[in-house]
């Protein structure tokens, strides 16, 4: 049976990095498990790869000086954040592995932080993460998406204060591989949970199996959930389901990532990109 032992956390240096360690550090506690949260900063030799020819040695210099002292100034504000976040939640110090038990540990790193989190991120039972947006384009954070698409593990996705109990929990049932990875690594928040709630939008499992294998196999781990039809909107598959899980008050939803082909989603949108940037509970997705 899945267990939360290890919890890997991937800080931005935004806001939204107070809400993500808030809710990672209820989450530890909650399983017992260890969080480690990590702050990825830029190397500050790449900040000249991104400057015009004709600068003079002198100018590079003051750039890659610049881009470091933006790196600890945001080190030492994050720091100060995982201080007085773990004051609050009264964690101790990591222990090591035998130990067990819960408790936490910051650290830094300097690279890219798609390749920092893909590899730290495979080693670990959960990822939560906050829903930061990239200003230079319509995509995720590099460290969510890196999370999502690289580590193989289920991302918790927060971008606003949550309770951390996740009593009414809704899965996005399509029948795809990824949303049932989602739902056997998630297992210990299912086993939690005060009401399940299998939400299938109508027509959309037509490569898996249906909700009712669904809850039968939920049954079997002594969690009783319900089945809800959801009828497709005419502004998509996303509304739809959040839609419904807002109605039905869920605190939290499991759901796929990227789960439609390329063509699929240019055809039919993305259902994971319009969650991503809708939805005020968390997400608990694999990919």
């Amino acid at each position: 049976m899945p267990q939360i032992r290890k919890i890997t956390v991937p800080l931005s240096g935004h806001d939204v990095d107070e809400v993500v360690l808030d809710t990672a550090f209820a989450v530890a506690k909650r399983f017992d498990a260890n969080l480690r949260a990590a702050l990825i900063l830029a190397d500050p030799r790449d900040a000249v790869a991104f400057v015009g020819e004709g600068m003079t040695s002198a100018m590079l210099e003051q750039i890659m000086l610049s881009a470091e002292g933006e790196g600890k100034e945001k080190g030492a504000r994050t720091r100060l954040l995982f201080e007085r976040l773990r004051e609050k939640h009264a964690c101790p110090d990591i222990l090591p592995p035998q130990s067990g038990g819960y408790g936490c540990h910051y650290f830094e790193r300097v690279g890219r932080e798609d390749e920092v989190i893909a590899q730290r991120g495979r080693l670990c039972d959960l990822l939560i993460a906050g829903k930061v947006r990239n200003p230079d384009a319509n995509a995720p954070h590099l460290a969510l998406e890196a999370a999502l698409r690289e580590t193989g593990r289920p991302v918790l996705v927060v971008s606003s204060p949550t309770a951390s109990e996740f009593k009414t929990i809704a899965i996005a049932w399509n029948g795809s591989i990824e949303v049932s990875r989602a739902i056997t690594m998630g297992m210990p928040f299912l086993e939690r949970a005060e009401r399940v709630i299998a939400l299938s939008v109508e027509g959309d499992t037509e490569y898996g199996p249906p909700g009712s294998d669904l809850l039968e196999y939920l049954a079997w781990h002594g969690i009783k959930g319900e089945a809800v039809a959801v009828k497709a909107s005419e502004r998509g598959q996303g509304q739809a389901l959040l839609n419904a899980a807002v109605e039905a008050k869920a605190d939290m939803m499991f759901m796929g990532a990227y789960t439609r082909s390329h063509m699929r989603r240019l055809i039919f949108g993305g259902v994971t990109a319009f969650m991503l940037d809708n939805a005020q509970f968390p997400l608990l997705m694999t990919h």
